[in-house]
């Protein structure tokens, strides 16, 4: 894998690990936390606890409208990592993947990193588009974030 194929970004939070956890696993706050802006609502209103949850997402993006998406969590480790890879509802991911990794720095603060990652996609189009998140964008998401704490 190399630098493009993935963007990540990192910030320490003043928050203990458990409550940044938390917050990313709860799908209804996914909203909250979006720096891109095309999230709008969840349908799925039930905390992640494992590898292959399903998140059903309402999104608006001005390239292809109103639509939903279908996010597999592809990593699950309690208060440490979480992550998904988002596709249409009801088929296969795209290939790319959204994961928090946390790390405790002292009991009230965590280090936050967040990898966009894209290596596994395979479809020559969706391909060209990529990345269709900025960085800009990761880091609004951990500002976002750090205010929804």
């Amino acid at each position: 894998m190399n630098d493009m194929q993935q963007i990540q970004v990192s910030r320490t939070v003043e928050a203990p690990v458990e409550r940044v956890f938390a917050l990313i696993a709860d799908p209804d706050r996914h909203p909250d936390l979006d720096g891109s802006g095309t999230l709008r609502a969840s349908r799925t209103h039930t905390v992640i606890t494992e590898v292959g949850d399903v998140l059903i997402m309402d999104l608006h993006a001005d390239d292809i409208g109103h639509h939903q998406s279908q996010s597999v969590v592809t990593t699950y480790v309690r208060d440490r990592a979480l992550g998904w890879s988002p596709g249409p509802v009801g088929r296969d991911p795209f290939g790319y993947t959204f994961t928090f990794a946390l790390e405790p720095d002292g009991d009230d603060q965590t280090l936050v990193t967040l990898t966009y990652d894209w290596s596994a996609v395979t479809d020559g189009q969706l391909l060209a588009t990529m990345p269709r998140v900025s960085r800009e964008e990761l880091i609004r998401t951990l500002d976002r974030l750090v205010a929804a704490l």
